[in-house]
C-alpha cells in the first residue's frame, strides 16, 4: 500500500510540476513589404506577454525562430538603415556586415510589438508564418 501511495504522489508531483519537457515550436517564414522581399532585418516574437525570441531576416526574406512556447504571439520587425557615407579616411561607426547596403525599408510602426498589429497563434511544433506588410493607406481629407 505504501508503495502504491508513493507512486501516486510522485506521479502527481511530476504532472503538476511539469517535469516533462514542454513542447516548443519552430516558426519559419518569409517577410515582404508591398510585394518586395525584405533583404535584412530582425523579427521578434513575444508569446503570452512573457517569452520573447527573435532572429535575423536573411537576404531572401526568410527567418527561423526556435524555442517558442505555444500561445498568442505579438510580432515586430525592425530593419536597420545603413549609416550615412563617411568622408574619405574616416572609419564608419557601424560594424561591417551588420546591415544591408540597400535595405528594403518599412514603416516604423512595425518596429514595436505594441504598434505593429502583427499577431500569430503559435500552435504546432513546426509552423510556417509568412508576413506580408502593406504600405499604410493615405488618409483622405474631407
Amino acid at each position: 500500500m505504501r508503495l502504491l501511495m508513493a507512486v501516486v504522489v510522485c506521479t502527481s508531483i511530476t504532472v503538476l510540476a511539469g517535469c516533462s519537457r514542454e513542447v516548443r515550436s519552430t516558426v519559419t517564414g518569409k517577410v515582404d513589404y508591398d510585394g518586395q522581399t525584405l533583404n535584412s532585418g530582425y523579427i521578434t516574437f513575444q508569446v503570452n506577454y512573457l517569452v520573447t525570441k527573435g532572429a535575423e531576416i536573411a537576404s531572401d526574406g526568410s527567418y527561423v525562430v526556435d524555442g517558442l512556447p505555444f500561445g498568442s504571439a505579438a510580432v515586430s520587425i525592425y530593419v536597420d538603415e545603413p549609416p550615412p557615407p563617411t568622408p574619405e579616411g574616416i572609419t564608419p561607426t557601424a560594424i561591417t556586415g551588420t546591415y544591408e547596403e540597400n535595405p528594403v525599408l518599412i514603416p516604423r510602426k512595425y518596429d514595436s510589438l505594441e504598434t505593429s498589429g502583427i499577431t500569430v497563434e503559435v500552435a504546432m511544433p513546426e509552423q510556417t508564418f509568412d508576413i506580408h506588410l502593406a504600405k499604410p493607406e493615405k488618409s483622405r481629407r474631407k
